[in-house]
Order: structure tokens, then C-alpha cells, then sequence
């Protein structure tokens, strides 16, 4: 059987050529793939024959009509924010009657700036944010003029302020700010020097500043920390504790932070250990502020609970504990 269909296809009459495909003006599908560039519409071809027109800018700030109603919205709570703080400089997660105020106002200070390295000139828009507040968009950093603006209601609110006798103190956040007001006055924008002198920080009031922002760094610190001392008998405040309107319950913690990361003491922990020798014990700050808590009641419920715990698990505690418990009379034997 196979053999027949050997010879079949021996004796079998050739096949006639396939007829070659018509000439058509449409490329083939392999056409398109040599060359995608090749236009295939008449609008195509004429857009591809034209030069490339430079694409402006958009801008979003009101320009379109579609984008008025909602900048005019967003205009009504800023002149809104305005009148109650007595300026723009919100920061960025600031909402205003439920409205992102503060990320609407960062994206036009960004949009003005992109404007102003493309070399457009400020959109007419933004004159009417200029009128609420003409330092929206200073050209300085926005976070200088939200301390500015501390700074001034700190003023109008007749709190003490006397920058040449260094009040607020240098160690508070306001008392930083306005150091390095003074420290950099020379170098800030003249605008800047304005806006300072409008709140009693001038040139004169610079000059006095020595060129290091505080040879004595913590020596007001040192200070409220002995008064603390002098009246509790120790250095363990809690942490939210202000001595005189100075954060001195901060500032230890910051102290005993620094300590951690240092290989020796500092002259100012130094200085701290001399005023108690336990202002940073090597076990937890809690368990010292419990123990003076203790040592200053020692039948309040609290105190005598806390007593009996120390008392079960005295093998457990550091020497020193023991040394300190000891000292107020409780010792293993003593608890029952």
C-alpha cells in the first residue's frame, strides 16, 4: 500500500503555481512593522510633515474658567484662616472647616515658584492671596515665618520678650528661633530684617549676641535643675514638668539620651550628677521616680505595695537598688 502511493506520486501531473497577489497602494501588515513611521491617514501625514509646536504650561490656578469656582472656594477659607490668625503661613496639614487649607496653599507656593523658573510672569490670581496675607509666598523658607509669627503673637500677647536679655530663654523653641535670628541677622533678606524689627530685633539688638549662640550652653538648665533639686530633693521629674516656664522635664530626658549614646560623660552631665548622683541610673527612670515617690510617703498605699513588690524580688534588684531601698529602712528581712 505504500508503495502505490509512491508510484501515485511519481505518475500524479504537477501542481500549477499559485498566481502572485495583486498590487494594492495598502502596505502589508509586515510593511507597517519596517517602518512604523510611515503614515497611513492623510491627517497623519500632514501632522507628521509639520513641526512640533513647544507645549506651554499649563497652569491650575484659576486661569480656566472651569477652576475659578473652586479657587474662589478655597479663597473664602484662607481669607477665613486669615482673619483669625492674622496670617497664611498655615502649615501643610492645616484643614480649615473640613478644607485641606494647608496642602492648597503649599501647592500654589509651588506652582508660583514653577512659574518663576519657566520666567512667566505671577499669575493674576495669586494678587488676591497677596491682599489676605503679603508674606504667603515669601522668599525665604515658610517654616522662618511660621516662627515669626510665634514670635509676634508671643509679643501682642504681652508675654515676656526681651531678646537682648535673652528672654524667651535659648533652650525653649521660640528662644532658639529668635538666637538664630539674631546670630544671622546679617545675612538674612532685608524683608526679613523688616518684619524683625517690627517686633523689637534689630540691628543693635543683634550686635549684642556673642559669635558663639551660647558659650554656656545649659548654665540656665543647671540652674532650674538645682532650684528642682533644692525643693524635691532630686533630679527625676516627670517629663512634662516646666520649672519657671523652662521644659526641665524634656531636657533631662534629652540629657539622658545624650548620656546613652556618649563614651564618657559631658561637663553638663557631670555637672547634673553633682546635683543628684541618680539623676540617670542605669535602670529604668520610672522605678527612680517610684522610689523618691516612696521615700517621701512611705505608708501611702501605693508606696507600701510598691515596697513589698521590691521586697519579693530583692535578689533581682542592682546593688545600688538595694543601697538606695536600704537607706529608707527596707531590707529583705524587714517586709513580711
Amino acid at each position: 500500500m505504500a508503495r502505490s502511493a509512491r508510484e501515485h506520486a511519481r505518475t500524479a501531473p504537477p501542481r500549477p503555481a499559485a498566481a502572485p497577489a495583486p498590487q494594492t497602494d495598502k502596505p502589508s501588515p509586515a510593511g507597517k512593522d519596517a517602518d512604523p513611521a510611515a503614515p497611513t491617514h492623510r491627517h497623519r501625514t500632514r501632522r507628521a510633515a509639520e513641526p512640533k509646536r513647544p507645549r506651554e504650561p499649563r497652569s491650575r490656578l484659576g486661569h480656566r474658567p472651569d477652576l475659578r469656582p473652586g479657587f474662589e472656594t478655597a479663597l473664602a477659607h484662607a481669607r477665613a484662616y486669615a482673619a483669625e490668625h492674622g496670617h497664611l503661613a498655615a502649615p501643610r496639614d492645616t484643614r480649615h472647616d473640613g478644607y485641606p487649607l494647608g496642602m492648597w496653599l503649599f501647592s500654589q507656593r509651588n506652582r508660583a515658584k514653577q512659574r518663576a523658573r519657566a520666567g512667566m510672569p505671577p499669575s493674576p490670581h495669586l494678587t488676591e492671596l497677596a491682599a489676605i496675607d503679603p508674606w504667603w509666598n515669601p522668599p525665604w523658607n515658610s517654616e522662618w515665618q511660621r516662627n515669626y509669627y510665634r514670635a509676634r503673637d508671643h509679643t501682642e500677647a504681652g508675654e515676656p520678650f526681651d531678646p537682648a536679655a535673652r528672654v524667651p530663654a535659648p533652650s525653649t523653641v521660640l528662644g532658639s528661633w529668635i538666637t538664630q535670628a539674631c546670630l544671622q541677622y546679617d545675612q538674612l533678606h532685608p524683608d526679613q530684617q523688616h518684619l524683625l524689627n517690627a517686633i523689637g530685633i534689630t540691628a543693635q539688638t543683634a550686635d549684642q549676641w556673642p559669635p558663639s549662640p551660647r558659650p554656656r550652653p545649659h548654665a540656665e538648665a543647671l540652674q532650674h535643675a538645682r532650684t528642682w533639686a533644692a525643693e524635691h530633693g532630686h533630679l527625676c521629674p516627670p517629663i512634662k514638668t516646666v520649672q519657671d516656664g523652662f521644659p526641665l522635664g524634656q531636657w533631662l530626658d534629652s540629657q539622658r539620651q545624650l548620656a546613652k549614646k556618649r563614651s564618657g560623660p559631658s561637663p553638663t552631665q557631670q555637672a547634673l550628677a553633682t546635683i543628684d548622683p541618680w539623676w540617670n541610673p542605669p535602670w529604668p527612670i520610672l522605678w527612680q521616680r517610684t522610689y523618691h515617690h516612696a521615700q517621701a510617703d512611705p505608708r501611702h498605699p501605693a508606696a507600701r505595695h510598691w515596697l513589698n513588690n521590691q521586697q519579693r524580688g530583692w535578689p533581682l534588684l542592682h546593688p545600688h537598688q538595694q543601697h538606695l531601698l536600704g537607706s529608707i529602712g527596707i531590707a529583705p528581712n524587714l517586709i513580711r
